[in-house]
């Protein structure tokens, strides 16, 4: 199987109009899921405020790197098709939805 290169932006395109460039604050929901053999649903996510840094693709995985505003935590938010995960059973990662954070000027 071929290697697959690293694609790295420095801007992410979440709609339309939208686009998140380094340092933007935006919120994210959603995220990866893990389902029990019994069917029950136990969300993995990380929530709340975000501060952009980059944005990846290497085939068709893609996601946001990022850090949170409130700590000092470094974290990788899946956003590309929903799937299951190759290396945890029962994990499925679905992607983030991202919605930016306007700051008012002052």
């Amino acid at each position: 199987m071929a290697q697959r290169r690293l694609k790295v932006f420095d801007e992410y395109r979440y709609g339309k109009r939208g686009v998140l460039h380094p340092g933007d604050r935006f919120r994210v929901r959603g995220g990866p899921v893990y389902i029990t053999d019994a069917g029950q649903k136990y969300p993995m996510g990380e929530r709340g405020m975000m501060v952009f840094k980059r944005y990846c693709e290497r085939g068709a995985e893609k996601w946001i790197e990022a850090t949170a505003v409130q700590g000092s935590s470094f974290v990788i938010l899946w956003v590309g098709k929903s799937s299951r995960s190759p290396k945890v059973p029962n994990l499925v990662r679905r992607p983030y939805r991202v919605r930016k954070v306007l700051v008012p000027a002052g």
